[in-house]
């Protein structure tokens, strides 16, 4: 609901509410919180101004002052000393006086977003306030969107130049937000290749902060996502605000405390590399910025954006279909890409209940390594003799879908391409380029590129029966050409225009966005793209701490979690394939590992995996997401989903303790009057996992590391602990029900042997 309210407006869902005012002019935001039931409410929500001292006076008479209002929007050299969030340059004047002229109320159709972005769907209803400075003949539009059945309220800013002057638009800030604070802390997330969403938590000082991307991406260093909470707030009580932008590229968000108790939030594409030109009568939009407030903690807010991305940033058609189950040739052969090799692999996934496969890099070019090729999309037919069609036909009868990888915004400087077409690769033909991963960048900025990546991948889509693609982005940018002052910019909208035209030809092939693993996860992306690869790292307890990272913003059902070979290529750590199922489970589960490595018993237990999966598909990929306790303050980690009558919970140590705590296995949710079964996902230990231990009970003596060891372990194991009964919801609800005890160095009659870095999967079921 919107509505315009004495002096202001008045903007409610089910469980928010956003009240903005007008003084002097000037649109300011005079709450954001739990929703007012009464808009009379509203009207009390104004402050009383005294005489600042040294302040400047906005105007001479009143005691309003710009550098104490809480303004939804700002700009510089007219007395607000904090930082502005619209930057403009160019004019008569460096001076920018933006006031309230008019505002309008849209409804359905009537709305209509900026083209070159996408948008989310099913907004409701639009408040559009527009501010105006007469004399520098500027007009300052900001946009706030409702959604259907949803706790996320969305902003963005539109400048237009209605003077004959040109003007450079300097920054232009997706949304600003004046809150008071409450002692709250700043939660962001950074991070590196194999290395994303590490949380970062900061205490909201009288400095500002400004956290920035500005490698050409949304990338890993520092995702787009961001939230503030209470030192009080928990998983499940207190406040949390959270903030997201749909975009791709350069962003930034800042946060400032002045000596009035008030934090100023603002946030957008980051204003290095940014200088758009606007003549007479040209406008420019930012992209959309996102808000969401929760009074019940990380959980409530974690739900409102959950539902938020499934329900209106996803394509729609992939706003409930279930996610397949994948296997991903990239660790299983590299770019060691033999045809042969591949139907075995293909044959094998089969048989254990994989339904889609997906054949990753080497296959095109002259691609032995990852220093040529990019941009000579030809199949190299030395490695498969009847071409990609050949393998998509072998693999579509054997009843699974086909997926191919593709780079294709990257050229390699030694490829057909790059001999043909120089100019257009990335660089400022000035320095000798800098290489990332022995490749350039194409140049999206130009249409003739925009148009061979498009046919580039058109024509596998509609000939060579590629059902799935996995869209990699492997480098950050570099060594940007003149003349643009907006490149980084218009390199993403080159690149939204490219992925339009291909998601709207080709609805029903799935695209995973890839970018070196988390370097471009974002909303922009997502609204393209319903799958997303959370990191390049596949090591299960990394895996974990990553995933609980990222979940935060972003749903389990976009996430696509692989199941990788027992030691890590990253970590070289070694972890069982039970406990890399367990991190894996809660989101899109896939294996990405040499089939033909595994013994007859780990095919056996990958095949019980995958059923095991697919018989609660939904309730993993779709459930309501919650958690007990992290990994990033804990050593312990409990994730749990829930769907109707069914739970899961994902139990994650850090380190095995030396003495056993009572444990609880700890549920939410459940119906009080009605009984579950409970049970722990079993399987059968590695005999090797107990080392020089198996002296205590073997016959003969048996050497740690020795052949007789390692033929053992793949013939003989120890079942996992037992764990399974029924209680009333109302007994897991509040006190749990009491874990087996966990190994401590005797009484190995049922332990729970965990082992450092490692999970387990519980399942509960109403009977």
């Amino acid at each position: 609901m919107i509505k315009k309210i004495e002096n202001g407006f008045f903007l409610s869902s089910a469980k928010t509410s956003l009240v903005l005012g007008i003084e002097e002019g000037k649109l300011i935001s005079l709450y954001l919180g739990a929703k007012i039931k009464e808009i009379e409410d509203a009207l009390s929500l104004r402050r009383d101004y005294i005489p600042m001292g040294n302040g400047t006076r906005y105007k001479e008479g009143k005691e309003i002052y710009l550098d104490n209002l809480a303004l939804e929007v700002s700009t510089p050299y007219k007395g607000d000393y904090r930082q502005p969030s619209i930057v403009i340059e160019g004019g008569k004047s460096p001076v920018y006086d933006f006031i309230y002229e008019s505002y309008e109320i849209r409804k359905g159709k009537e709305i209509k977003t900026p083209e070159e972005y996408p948008s989310p769907r099913a907004i409701e209803e639009e408040l559009l306030v527009t501010l105006e400075d007469k004399a520098m003949k500027v007009r300052c539009i900001l946009h706030y969107l409702l959604f259907k059945d949803d706790e996320v309220i969305g902003r963005y800013t539109e400048i237009v130049n209605l003077g004959d002057d040109e003007i450079h638009l300097r920054k232009a800030s997706s949304m600003q937000l004046c809150l008071e604070n409450k002692d709250y802390e700043l939660v962001s997330f950074y991070g590196g290749w194999s290395d994303e969403f590490n949380e970062d938590v900061s205490r909201i000082g009288h400095v500002r902060m400004v956290v920035e991307s500005i490698a050409g991406s949304s990338s890993a260093r520092h995702n787009p996502f961001f939230y503030l909470k209470n030192k009080e707030t928990g998983l499940d009580k207190g406040i949390a605000i959270g903030i997201n932008l749909v975009y791709s590229g350069n962003h930034f968000y800042e946060v400032e405390l002045g000596n009035d108790n008030l934090i100023k939030i603002a946030n957008g594409i980051a204003p290095l590399g940014f200088d758009y030109f606007l003549r007479k009568d040209e406008g420019f939009s930012s992209p959309l910025a996102l808000i969401s407030y929760s009074d019940s903690g990380i959980n409530g807010l974690r739900k409102n954006f959950h539902f938020f991305v499934n329900s209106h940033i996803v394509p729609e058609r992939f706003e409930h279909e279930p996610r397949l189950v994948d296997y991903n040739s990239w660790e299983g052969c590299g770019m060691k890409v033999k045809e042969n090799k591949v139907k075995g692999l293909m044959r094998k996934a089969k048989k254990i209940g994989i339904e889609l496969f997906v054949l990753d890099d080497g296959w095109f070019g002259k691609r032995h390594n990852d220093s040529s090729s990019l941009g000579d999309w030809e199949v190299d037919r030395k490695k498969i003799p009847h071409g990609i069609k050949g393998l998509s036909d072998y693999c579509h009868k054997l009843g699974m879908k086909f997926g191919l990888w593709f780079e294709p915004e990257m050229v390699s400087p030694d490829s057909d391409l790059y001999r043909k077409h120089p100019e257009w690769a990335i660089k400022d033909d000035i320095h000798e380029p800098s290489l990332g991963r022995h490749q350039l960048t194409l140049n999206l900025t130009k249409a003739e590129v925009q148009d061979f990546i498009y046919e580039t991948m058109a024509h596998y889509l509609r000939n060579e029966g590629v059902d799935f693609v996995k869209w990699d982005y492997n480098r950050s940018m570099s060594d940007i050409p003149g003349g643009d002052s907006c490149f980084f910019h218009h390199y993403i909208v080159g690149l939204y225009k490219v992925l339009s035209r291909l998601t709207k030809e080709f609805p029903e092939v799935t695209f995973l966005n890839c970018a070196s693993g988390g370097n471009r996860c974002d909303l922009g992306m997502l609204s393209y793209f319903p799958l997303t690869w959370v990191s390049d790292d596949t090591d299960g307890f990394k895996r974990a701490l990553i995933q609980e990272g990222m979940i935060v913003g972003y749903p389990q059902s976009v996430m696509s979690n692989h199941v990788s070979a027992k030691t890590s290529q990253q970590a070289v750590r070694k972890t069982s394939l039970p406990s890399k199922f367990a991190v894996a489970s809660i989101g899109c589960l896939g294996y990405e590992l040499d089939l033909d490595d595994l013994n007859k018993y780990d095919l056996s237990e990958v095949k019980r995996q995958i059923q095991f999966y697919k018989d609660r598909r939904e309730l993993f990929q779709f459930g309501e997401y919650s958690e007990s306790s992290r990994l990033s303050s804990s050593n312990l980690s409990s994730r749990q989903v829930k769907l109707g009558d069914k739970a899961a919970v994902v139990r994650t140590i850090r380190e095995q303790p030396l003495a056993s705590p009572v444990e609880t296995l700890e549920i939410k949710g459940l119906d009080d009057d009605s009984i579950y079964s409970y049970s722990v996902y079993s399987f059968r230990h590695e005999l090797s996992k107990f080392g020089p231990l198996v002296n205590f009970v073997a016959p003969i003596h048996i050497k740690e590391d020795g052949y007789l060891m390692t033929f053992l372990s793949n013939h003989i194991g120890m079942d996992s602990e037992k764990f399974e009964g029924k209680a009333s919801g109302a007994l897991l609800n509040n006190s749990g029900v009491k874990l087996p005890y966990q190994w401590q160095g005797t009484g190995l009659d049922n332990a729970a042997f965990y082992g450092d870095f490692s999970s387990r999967l519980f399942f509960i079921e109403r009977i």
